[in-house]
């Protein structure tokens, strides 16, 4: 019984990615009400989220056996590997849409960047402070949650730069008149990004992995030590289980079985959100923020577990990874595919949007300490970015 429960989630989408793919359903609901398409919709997004919590709790397990900061690469490799795939084949199926990519990426950067790093670090920093008024109803500086301070430094370094220089430079280029860089410039804009992003990747899982672990909590409290509950318990009791948890093998093919399946459902109901919207009247770019949202559900959900469970470095290894990667691979691929099929590809993003990006950035700054203030204002850009996606 509990193998078939944990086989239920993917069973359960691989029969809606089947109707989806074999039968005439979108078309249908496509022509309906506007009602019935919300309710299709809400139906087909239930159906992701279910799979992403499947997949989050796959990514657990994996990231147990191969342990931090590479455990969290799985995850983010299988994503990145997938949306790559998915931007190479709408590009080469001839709907020449030049800020495809472009606005694939900004709204990954937001949503990872502000939404739900946002939520992460409230969920960390109550937890943190909540343990703390626990013990003596005072709470110190020395008792607020904290992260890998270095590496998290390095994430920001990284994204920093790569976004600037991916998205917002491109506009004052003077080399031609969209926003991109000439031929010339663009081969060195992509071995650059793939060559840093190869010397991140090496550092991160040999000499620096320490940098990308987790720090562990300041703030014990003494009957957690007594129940055998806790960070530290929960460390014994999973090398205690090791023996009896699922192989590696089979987590990981589940893992990126469940992925795949994810993204090619969020990817058919595309054109689906594009009719609800467009009866709702909203504007279309909205499409693409949910279908990116749908995308990230699986890595927006591994890394709130890990923050529920108080692995703050975790959740940043997983969103932040995700981020690099999107920025470092998308825009070689993108300028690739686009040099080759004679496609025009627009990096520069609108000067409203690059004002947002950069505060996203400057909020990005790594804190020695959380206190959830940080978070709330992710939150806020969030909301602003979303209101005026509607608006």
């Amino acid at each position: 019984m509990t193998s078939l429960l944990r086989f239920a989630p993917l069973l359960l989408g691989l029969a809606s990615l089947a109707l989806l793919e074999f039968t005439s359903i979108i078309s249908w609901l496509e022509i309906q009400s506007t009602a019935i398409v919300i309710t299709g919709l809400a139906i087909l997004s239930t159906v992701v989220v279910v799979l992403s919590k499947n997949v989050a709790d796959y990514a657990d397990e994996v990231s147990e056996v191969i342990g931090q900061p590479i455990g969290t690469l799985v995850l983010t490799g299988s994503v990145i590997s997938i949306e790559l795939a998915l931007v190479a084949s709408t590009m080469l199926k001839g709907e020449a849409n030049p800020t495809l990519a472009r606005d694939s990426m900004f709204s990954v950067l937001m949503i990872a960047l502000t939404g739900v790093t946002g939520i992460c670090n409230i969920i960390v920093a109550i937890r943190q402070g909540r343990m703390a008024l626990e013990d003596d109803g005072l709470i110190d500086a020395d008792e607020l949650a904290t992260t890998n301070l270095v590496g998290s430094n390095t994430y920001f370094l990284m994204i920093s730069t790569m976004s600037v220089l991916a998205l917002i430079i491109p506009n004052f280029s003077p080399t031609t008149s969209e926003a991109n860089f000439s031929t010339p410039v663009n081969v060195v804009l992509s071995i650059v990004a793939v060559g840093v992003y190869a010397i991140f990747l090496t550092a991160q899982m040999s000499s620096y992995s320490t940098l990308f672990s987790e720090v562990m909590p300041d703030l014990i409290r003494p009957q957690e030590a007594a129940s055998g509950e806790g960070p530290l318990q929960e460390i014994v009791q999973s090398e205690e289980t090791t023996e009896t948890a699922p192989s590696l093998q089979a987590s990981a093919l589940m893992l990126m079985a469940g992925l795949l399946v994810v993204v090619l459902i969020s990817e058919s109901m595309g054109h689906l959100i594009e009719t609800g919207i467009t009866d709702l009247g909203l504007p279309s770019s909205l499409a693409g923020a949910l279908v990116a949202l749908l995308i990230l559900a699986p890595e927006a959900l591994n890394s709130i577990q890990a923050s529920i469970s108080g692995e703050m470095q975790r959740s940043i290894n997983t969103l932040y990874g995700s981020v690099l990667a999107t920025v470092s691979l998308t825009v070689p691929a993108v300028l690739a595919i686009g040099e080759i099929t004679h496609t025009r590809v627009i990096l520069g993003l609108d000067p409203f949007s690059s004002v947002l990006l950069v505060l996203t950035l400057f909020l990005l700054r790594p804190m020695p300490r959380l206190t959830g203030i940080e978070g709330l204002m992710r939150l806020v850009v969030f909301g602003f970015w979303l209101l005026l996606q509607v608006f």
